[in-house]
């Protein structure tokens, strides 16, 4: 049974690993309607700019060595989050929670490698941009764990057991995972390193050709895993109603597609906001959350 689960992961992985770049190139598209643009000519654009960017030559930016190596292992690792997300998703309802915990951490592991690359190049933009993201990451971060695992051990706990106090600390962390995950995902107005035009795209402005590629598409790969993170969160106090875990997989898949369109709009009703704001309101936004949780479980709501 476990080698079969195994083998049902790697496979959905392969698959899914396909899906990240074409649903960018849907959000695109929604965004430029909503924009009254013409946008992108096709939903596949984002896999032809993906493929341009991998025939080009190999060019590695000054000092930046070690950025290169750092953009290949997060790639590597956000691979291995995608495939530990869907490994969650087929063993929901006998979640091991070593397995969540390690999934956590390949999740955060992957966003910050990709954040410490731009740090290790020589140009001044690039560090400005990175440890701006960084900055944001560390405030990010702790709200990202706390909201998936209370919220995923807490929809798995009302599926057998339920109460108020349950339900309401579990809509709490949701509360929390979806800022967490939306931030986290590098969306309008937390794009924050490259919130000044000057920075010119900021950390990324060092890399090309097939560096530049895979960041994207690494960058992508995370933005889904936490789309997918938030569906199996909404899915885990119905697992006892799913016939079998493979159709609870196939609805997380919608409902992480949906959601991931869904960040897409918002960030587009968004506007931009100075950089110092948008840290400060995630600040005030998770103290307050925060607060309210410890306070309901403490008085037993």
């Amino acid at each position: 049974m476990e080698a079969l689960t195994i083998s049902f992961s790697l496979l959905f992985t392969f698959v899914l690993s396909l899906l990240p770049p074409l649903l960018d190139g849907i959000e695109r598209k929604v965004r430029a309607k909503i924009q009254s643009r013409f946008g992108p000519p096709t939903f596949l654009q984002t896999w032809y700019d993906l493929f341009k960017l991998g025939v080009k030559e190999l060019k590695i930016p000054l000092s930046g060595e070690s950025a290169v190596f750092l953009v290949m292992l997060s790639l590597l690792v956000a691979l291995m989050s995608l495939y530990a997300v869907v490994y969650v998703v087929l063993t929901l309802t006998n979640i091991d929670l070593i397995v969540l915990a390690m999934f956590l951490v390949l999740v955060v592991t992957s966003h910050s490698l990709g954040l410490v690359a731009s740090a290790t190049t020589s140009n001044p933009f690039a560090l400005i941009g990175g440890y701006r993201s960084i900055l944001l990451a560390v405030l990010n971060e702790l709200g990202l764990i706390v909201g998936s695992f209370l919220s995923i051990f807490l929809g798995l706990k009302l599926a057998t057991h339920y109460s108020v106090s349950t339900l309401a600390t579990y809509l709490l962390s949701l509360a929390i995972l979806f800022v967490a995950t939306y931030v986290s995902s590098g969306r309008l107005p937390f794009d924050i390193h490259e919130a000044e035009p000057e920075l010119a795209s900021g950390i990324l402005i060092e890399f090309s050709g097939k560096v530049l590629g895979f960041y994207i598409y690494s960058h992508l790969l995370i933005r889904y895993v936490l789309s997918l993170l938030v569906a199996v969160a909404l899915i885990s106090p119905l697992t006892l109603f799913f016939p079998s875990l493979l159709v609870a997989f196939l609805i997380s898949l919608l409902l992480s597609t949906l959601l991931y369109i869904a960040y897409g709009v918002v960030a587009t009703l968004l506007g931009r906001t100075r950089v110092d704001i948008g840290v400060r309101t995630l600040f005030i936004y998770y103290l307050i959350v925060l607060t309210v949780l410890v306070i309901f479980t403490w008085i037993g709501i």
